[in-house]
């Protein structure tokens, strides 16, 4: 029974030390169902059952595939791709990551910083893309949207990300086209 008791106030202490580590930083979760598009940023294509999944540079199996739960809502607009997660018993879809979508030239890291932050500040991740090094691709009878991310500090060690979804075609048009 003890060590139940202290089991449980560890657990108790984690989460109140997590909470007043939060409040100091200032990092708040951001819902997908508050968002708004920026003034002039309009919606090009949404995915409401798609699936996110980050690829990183070290550490990996020779043979890699993810699960299609379809919790994952994502929106693509004229300037970023935004991705929401459906949070734990919860209908509400948080905001995990926004990748910022530029021409030839990259924005820098404080330009990264500045759009979003990181995990820590904002409650999301901000990385950087081009859409003309997107690609669709098959992962056996599933097709995603194979996106590179630019080398800036946020996404340093990430190789690219997967975004699963029925349609993934329609997001590599609609991020081409824009």
């Amino acid at each position: 029974m003890t060590a139940l008791i202290a089991f449980v106030a560890a657990l108790a202490a984690i989460v109140a030390g997590a909470v007043v580590v939060n409040r100091i930083r200032g990092a708040r979760a951001h819902y997908l169902e508050t968002w708004a598009p920026e003034v002039g940023e309009r919606i090009l294509a949404e995915d409401r059952a798609a699936d996110f999944a980050v690829v990183g540079r070290t550490g990996q199996a020779k043979v890699m595939t993810f699960a299609r739960l379809r919790r994952t809502h994502a929106v693509m607009t004229t300037s970023r791709i935004v991705i929401a997660v459906r949070a734990l018993a919860s209908k509400r879809h948080m905001i995990t990551y926004v990748i910022l979508l530029h021409g030839d030239d990259p924005p820098s890291d404080d330009a990264v910083r500045r759009r979003g932050g990181g995990l820590t500040t904002t409650g999301y991740i901000t990385i950087a893309a081009r859409p003309s090094q997107m690609t669709v691709e098959q992962d056996g009878a599933k097709r995603y949207l194979r996106i590179v991310p630019e080398p800036t500090e946020s996404a340093a060690m990430i190789e690219h990300c997967r975004l699963y979804g029925d349609d993934p075609t329609a997001f590599l048009e609609a991020a081409r086209s824009r």
